[in-house]
This record gives structure tokens, sequence and C-alpha cells, in this order.
């Protein structure tokens, strides 16, 4: 799985670091981390976690793909 995040969308609510943070670490602003990165591949068995915290941000800045 790989996971990408918008960071033109992300405004810092942190509610997937909540759900994952071995997933979505942030930044020292409280955005998260991996937001223009482009994709990043997610260990097997971090991808619940990772369905988990994209499924709770608001603006749907994470795309996840297999």
């Amino acid at each position: 799985m790989k996971a990408e995040v918008d960071k033109s969308l992300c405004v810092g609510h942190a509610l997937c670091w909540r759900e994952a943070p071995d997933v979505f670490p942030l930044d020292d602003e409280g955005y998260n981390e991996l937001g223009g990165q482009g994709p990043v591949t997610i260990a097997p068995e971090h991808e619940e976690a990772a369905r988990d915290g994209a499924s709770w941000c608001p603006e749907q800045a994470i795309q996840l793909s297999e």
C-alpha cells in the first residue's frame, strides 16, 4: 500500500496522527509530515492503521492506493 498526502489540503487537525501515529507523523507545526513527499510505502503491518487514519481526515488530504 502507498499513501500520499496533499499538502495543500492538510490543515493540521492531526486526526490522522491520532488514529495512526506510526504511519502519519506530524511536523513541527502540527501538519502531516508526509505532505508533499509523493507516494510513501506503508508497511503491511501498518495498513489497517493507515486506512483508519486516512478515514478521519476531514479534508480527504490522504489518498491510499494498493
